[in-house]
């Protein structure tokens, strides 16, 4: 499951909880772009997974695509994984394919926000 915010006009929170089989990496990849279709430069992304559990290997292919061809209008973005080990190993693989300098494993919203550049995230319900 997930959750996408829009914080502002190029900066976006995503929150993943549990698992990310295929056809929800699929949908969510589908409404991200919806989502960000007019944003063509500073795109920042927040990823808050610290309530996901794992990614299968077909996901981890579909948002690698994703990442990759976010690259160009990429300002930064920053992926919350706390005391998850696995889920760690599997976005430390995911960020070094992607190859951008501009996305960071962090450990809470607090740095996510000092890495993005934001004083603060008001998530709307």
């Amino acid at each position: 499951m997930y959750q996408v915010e829009k914080i502002s006009d190029t900066c976006f929170l995503i929150k993943a909880t549990g698992t990310f089989p295929p056809p929800v990496a699929e949908r969510f990849v589908k409404e991200f772009k919806e989502l960000t279709k007019d944003v063509h430069e500073n795109l920042s992304i927040i990823v808050d997974i610290t309530d996901a559990i794992l990614l299968s290997i077909d996901s981890i292919d579909i948002i690698l695509d994703l990442l990759k061809s976010d690259n160009e209008r990429l300002f930064r973005s920053a992926f919350i994984i706390e005391k998850n080990p696995a889920l760690d190993e599997e976005f430390r693989y995911l960020l070094d394919h992607a190859q951008s300098p501009k996305r960071k494993i962090v450990s809470s919203l607090e740095e996510a926000k000092e890495w993005i550049g934001l004083d603060k995230v008001v998530v709307k319900k």
